[in-house]
This record gives C-alpha cells, sequence and structure tokens, in this order.
C-alpha cells in the first residue's frame, strides 16, 4: 500500500536461477539498493521480503562466482518473477577466512590467499590432500620411508606451515610433521593457503604459512551422497587387474530436523603401494574416516555447534630390513556456542578435545628383534573470540588456553606436558574507499620458559576494482616439538642415540608479501606476489658426541619467491589457469637448501561440454632440476642429496560424465607420462580411477 506520494510497503518475491543450467541458487544476496532491506534466496532459489521504497526501485542479486544483475521496476506488482545470474569465469570475490579469521572477500583483504576451490578439487581428481597440492607449483612431495608424505612449499619443510582443519590446527604432527595424504579430499568444500609468517592469530608453527583445509558446508536440506573408487597402478594392471589396487567408499548424510541439523561421513580408503617401483616398508594402507556434526539454532542470536571425528589408519608390510605395522589413531571433539547482539557484535567460544596416537611395532625377518613403539598426544583447548563489525571498521580479538599431554617410548620420563596462554587482537579498517588496513598482534606465554609476541601490519589499494595491491608484514614462531626437547631414544637398526634439549628457544621469521591483482577483463586475470622471509634460531640436528645426536638452535636461513597466475576463459566452456613458480632459499653461508625446486609451472585446462553434462580436466606440471634431501645414515641426519633430481613433467586426466540428475562416473588417469623415481618417491608409476557418485535431495 502506499505511504506517501510515491513511497511504498510491499512484498517482494521472486526466484533466482543458474542462466547456463537452469539449477536454483541459495544464498543470493538481494538487496534493494540506497536502501538497509534484502534477502537471500532459500534451497529452492526463492526469496521474499518486505520493504518501503520509490519507484523506480532497483533491485540487485548476487553471488560468489556469478555475476550481480540489477533490475529495475516502475510499478506493482513485483512477484513470482525471475532473475538468472550467469556464471564468472574469473572468481576475483570469492569469500576467504584464513588471513583474516573472519569471513571475508578476497578482494578487501590485505592477505594475499590462494584458494583452491571445490571445482578444483574435484577436477583435480586427487584421493588426498598431498595429491592435491603436489599438482601445483612451487610444491614439491616426498614419500617417506614409513610411507607418509613430507610436503614442502616454496623450499620450506611442512613443520613451518601451519595445518588447520577447518580452522583448527591438526594433531598428530610426528616427526613434526603432519602425514596429508592421511586427508582425504571426498568432504572438502575448499583449501586456503597463506604464504608468509602468520602467528599474529595463529601463533606457534605458522611461521612459514599457512593450509586451511575446509570441510563441506552443511545444508539445510536432506541430502544423501555416495561415493566409490576403484583403481591400480601400470604393474598391477598388468599382473593382477583392478582388484589388487587402490579403492574408496564415502558416504555423506545431511539430515535436518526442525532447528536441528545433522551431517555424517563415513570414508574407507585402502592402498596397495606398487613396491616393484618403491622399496619401501609399505606394503597396504587402510584407512576408516568417520565424522559426524551437530547444529542447533536456538533462536535468531545464539547457535550451539557439536563436531566429532575418529581416524585410524593401518600400515603393514616388509621389506629388506624388516617387517613392520603402524596403527594410527585421531579422535577430535568441539563444542562451541556462537552468539551475535544486533548484528554488530559476535561472540565464538569453543572447547577442543583431540587425542592422537602412533603405534608402531617392528619385526626382523633374521631374528627375534621386536620394538613397540608408543607416542600419544592430548589436546585440551578453550578458545573465545570477539567479533564487531560497523560500515568501516572490524575489530577481532580472542583468548586461547591450550594444554598438550605427551606420551612416548622414546621420551626419559615417560610424559611430558606444555601449557600455553595466548592473546590476540587484529583491527581492519577503511581508511577510505580504496584503502584498506589491517593491524595485529599476539602474545604467547608457554609455561613461563618463553614468551613471544607477533605483531602483523597489511595494506590493500583498491584501483576502480581494476587493480588491487596487496602488501603485508609479519613476524612467526615454531615452539620446539616435544620430541625435540624432551626425547631420549636408542636408535637400535642404525646404532646411535638422540638426546633433547629442554633449552631450546622459539625459531622465529620475519617476512614480508607484496601482490598486484590485475583484472583485465570478466574473462581473465593476472595476479603477481613476491615473499621474502628470514627465518632466525632454527634448530638443527648436531652430533653431540660419537654415537649421540641432539638439536640445536643453529641455523639462519631467507627464503625468496616469486608466483605469476593467468586465469583465461579462453572460449566458452573452455577456460585455464596458469602458475608460474621462482624460488631462491639459502642458508646463512648462502649454500641452497635442501627440496627447494628454484623454477616449476603449473597448469589446469577444464572444459564443459553438453551443457555441464560432460566435463574434463587437465592438469600438467613441470618441475626444473633441483637437489632433495637425503637421509646419511652414519651422522644420523638429513643432508643436501649430491645428485640432482632431473626435471620432470606430471600429467593428469579427469572426465566426468553426468549420467542424470543425481549419477556421475569419473575415470581419472594419474602420471600419464609414467614418471617414477626410485629414491626419492613420491610418484609410482601411472595409473588409473574409476568413480561412481550419486548424490540424492529431498
Amino acid at each position: 500500500m502506499p505511504l506517501f506520494a510515491n513511497h511504498y510497503i510491499e512484498n517482494i518475491e521472486g526466484t533466482v536461477l543458474d542462466a547456463e543450467t537452469g539449477k536454483e541458487i541459495s544464498q543470493a544476496n538481494v538487496v534493494i539498493l540506497g536502501t538497509d532491506f534484502g534477502a537471500i534466496t532459500d534451497d529452492d532459489g526463492k526469496f521474499k521480503l518486505e520493504s518501503q521504497f520509490s519507484f523506480p526501485m532497483k533491485l540487485e542479486i548476487s553471488h560468489i562466482g556469478y555475476l550481480s544483475h540489477i533490475e529495475i521496476f516502475d510499478k506493482l506488482p513485483i512477484k513470482d518473477f525471475v532473475i538468472r545470474l550467469y556464471p564468472q569465469s574469473v572468481q576475483m570475490d570469492e569469500v576467504v577466512v584464513t588471513g583474516t579469521r573472519t569471513q571475508k572477500f578476497r578482494n578487501e583483504t590485505p592477505i594475499a590467499t590462494e584458494v583452491i576451490t571445490k571445482n578444483d578439487i574435484e577436477n583435480s581428481g586427487a584421493r588426498n590432500v598431498a595429491d592435491l597440492l603436489s599438482q601445483r607449483a612451487g610444491v614439491s612431495l616426498q614419500t617417506s620411508v614409513s610411507g607418509g608424505s613430507n610436503l614442502s612449499i616454496l623450499g620450506m619443510d611442512s613443520k613451518y606451515i601451519l595445518i588447520l582443519i577447518d580452522g583448527q590446527p591438526i594433531t598428530g604432527k610426528f616427526n613434526n610433521r603432519v602425514s596429508l595424504d592421511q586427508i582425504l579430499t571426498v568432504s572438502l568444500e575448499k583449501i586456503e593457503i597463506v604464504k608468509g609468517p602468520n602467528s599474529s592469530l595463529y601463533g606457534s608453527e605458522a611461521m612459514g604459512g599457512i593450509i586451511n583445509i575446509i570441510t563441506g558446508k552443511n545444508k539445510n536440506y536432506q541430502q544423501v551422497n555416495f561415493s566409490a573408487r576403484y583403481g591400480n597402478t601400470q604393474n598391477n594392471f598388468k599382473d593382477h587387474g583392478i582388484k589388487n589396487g587402490s579403492n574408496n567408499l564415502g558416504l555423506n548424510i545431511i539430515q535436518p530436523l526442525s532447528d536441528l541439523l545433522f551431517d555424517v561421513n563415513i570414508n574407507v580408503d585402502e592402498i596397495q603401494k606398487d613396491k616393484s617401483v618403491q622399496e619401501i616398508d609399505i606394503d597396504k594402507v587402510r584407512r576408516i574416516v568417520f565424522g559426524a556434526d551437530a547444529i542447533w539454532n536456538l533462536n535468531n542470536e545464539n547457535k550451539v555447534s557439536i563436531k566429532t571425528s575418529a581416524y585410524d589408519q593401518v600400515d603393514s608390510g616388509a621389506s629388506k630390513l624388516m617387517n613392520t605395522n603402524t596403527d594410527i589413531d585421531r579422535k577430535n571433539f568441539s563444542l562451541s556456542h556462537k552468539t551475535n547482539y544486533q548484528k554488530r557484535w559476535n561472540l565464538n567460544q569453543t572447547i577442543i578435545s583431540n587425542n592422537y596416537s602412533r603405534n608402531y611395532v617392528q619385526k626382523r625377518p633374521w631374528g627375534k628383534l621386536e620394538k613397540d613403539d608408543l607416542t600419544s598426544e592430548k589436546h585440551l583447548e578453550y578458545e573465545i573470540l570477539l567479533n564487531k563489525q560497523t560500515e568501516s571498521n572490524e575489530l577481532n580479538a580472542g583468548l586461547e588456553v591450550y594444554r598438550a599431554n605427551y606420551s612416548s617410548d622414546r621420551i626419559s620420563s615417560g610424559k611430558q606436558e606444555i601449557i600455553s596462554k595466548s592473546i590476540f587482537g587484529q583491527y581492519d579498517v577503511k581508511m577510505k574507499n580504496q584503502l584498506n588496513m589491517i593491524i595485529g598482534l599476539r602474545f604467547d606465554d608457554y609455561n613461563e620458559d618463553y614468551r613471544v609476541s607477533s605483531p602483523r601490519i597489511g595494506l590493500l589499494y583498491n584501483h576502480k576494482d581494476k587493480y588491487k595491491f596487496r602488501t603485508s608484514w609479519g613476524k612467526g614462531f615454531r615452539a620446539p616439538s616435544f620430541m625435540e626437547r624432551f626425547i631420549d631414544w636408542n636408535n637400535v637398526q642404525f646404532n646411535y642415540l638422540i638426546e633433547g634439549n629442554p633449552e631450546l628457544v622459539p625459531e622465529q621469521s620475519n617476512g614480508i608479501t607484496i601482490g598486484l591483482d590485475y583484472l583485465h577483463s570478466e574473462k581473465s586475470q593476472f595476479s603477481f606476489s613476491y615473499y621474502f622471509t628470514k627465518f632466525d634460531n632454527l634448530i638443527q640436528d648436531y652430533v653431540k658426541r660419537p654415537g649421540v645426536l641432539s638439536y640445536q638452535n643453529i641455523f639462519d636461513a631467507s627464503f625468496t619467491g616469486l608466483e605469476l597466475v593467468y586465469e583465461w576463459e579462453i572460449l566458452e566452456g573452455l577456460d585455464s589457469k596458469w602458475i608460474l613458480n621462482w624460488v631462491d632459499n639459502r642458508d646463512a653461508n648462502n649454500n641452497p637448501i635442501p627440496n627447494t625446486i628454484p623454477f616449476s609451472i603449473s597448469t589446469v585446462i577444464n572444459s564443459h561440454l553438453l551443457n555441464n553434462l560432460v566435463k574434463s580436466s587437465i592438469n600438467a606440471k613441470w618441475v626444473a632440476p633441483y637437489k632433495p634431501q637425503e637421509y646419511d645414515v652414519q651422522k644420523g641426519i638429513y643432508i643436501l642429496s649430491k645428485e640432482k633430481i632431473s626435471a620432470y613433467a606430471l600429467i593428469n586426466i579427469r572426465t566426468s560424465i553426468k549420467l542424470n540428475d543425481s549419477i556421475n562416473i569419473s575415470l581419472v588417469l594419474d602420471n600419464v607420462g609414467n614418471y617414477t623415481n626410485v629414491d626419492f618417491g613420491p610418484f609410482i608409476g601411472r595409473a588409473a580411477y574409476l568413480e561412481l557418485s550419486s548424490t540424492i535431495k529431498r
């Protein structure tokens, strides 16, 4: 009805669809320009809002990954109309959370963040996170003798990269490293990578960067997802057929009940190693992953979430040296309460409990010698996060209290406890329409053994949404692990002792990042990033006395990196992404650091045919020669290998066919060129996978 003159209060109703597929778009933003009135589309793409407006009325509809659309109305009624949004080939407005610990458009944050999207993950055909990351320029992957994967980003060992799952650090950093091949890709929504020191928000281990692995988002409608994958390597193709290869089964069930939402995931993964290619101790790996989430919306201002997961992995096999069996268990539980006040203040409290154990059993085939080695970690953490937003600034502050209990057959006392207390804050302000600034500071206190402060500052300059210049500086640190401080272990196999050093101090980093984004058109985007990080007090193995190894803070290094990224929609239905990476990492004596890939190029080309019924992708990567690290059995330490790994290329191909609205079938060919490296891995020859997936919505 009219209020006065030409002002009205009226219900506005409509539906938002994908212009190419005709599918409903949920979570699209609908805003009446010039007012504070807006709505969000539901799972059927529908919205309804009651608003005050005047003619002509402009309605803006937007969604991440789509071109925004403005519809103009000059008369009533405004109901039952349909808006079709066109996909945006180059996604510059991806929502990211890692760099600021709150949701922000990538366009609006000074912290340079690389995003591996859901579409990227699906097109890669990768079974786990290690395989996925190994396809990207600037990343190397080595398979350890225990069957795990050691990741290196820009030449930095994985112990300097903080690994998060949904923003929470993962437990089980055996030998200071996380085996990323333990994390399956089937339930992932995206992965965010932030390079450079980031301890101002996350504390220890974020001295070189962060990898935040974000799982699938909960939906508010009933959904059942099922997937099955079968595969094999080239040698087993010839000898045994597909039955002796790798396979995976996955099941995801989403069930809403009034104000409650349940989300259950189950995945079973089995891999048989091709030992004709690589002489490793592992014949077979079996993984079982279970996860369950429950979200309870108490009211519009309060929400309670419960997340729990259990992981079990068994590695078994035999080599010329020994028979081994490793059992890895990981259990995680978190309870969080989120409340908001007038949509300005947000308070999130979380209690997190993590348990990890690794039992390594070793038997000598030529004798009676048997060794049982058990290591376990128990973590308990409480964190409270406060967020306040206005139109021009945002404040984030938090408090964390963390207790970790360690027990191991490799430490003399049997058990150790570490308690840390942390406080941090970050202020994000839009100084002008074109300039954003972030200032952050964090203090960490470890059992009064040492205290560390980690500042950070970042600037973003946005010129007409076409050029974006970013720069940030920050400090990072890594606290000595309990093994480095307290280990007391006799390596019977190679006849030497390892003693910890309780006097170790934190490793520290000081780094700067400079970046430029250029949006050439709706179909192409270019970005440039430069990284420089200086590391001090790095912990290194050394010979304490003949036959005895220990650790000390004696190593300094500098890491320099340059990255160029070009995204281009070649034709309608055909797009590509090209990444060039150059790295120069050196120690204090100007010597190259092992595992540094000086130059690499990666590309992915995606095609979408027959109205997206057939999708294909080619992932290719070329790596220049580089020197890896190798284990010196005499000294018991890792050293720079005398021999280089020759230049090589990797090509992976994936084709997916949509049989109907709910069933997809995919064929994946990994390492088409059949590149192998017996000494350093991790490539074990050409492999093929056949995958069937089904999604049922109700």
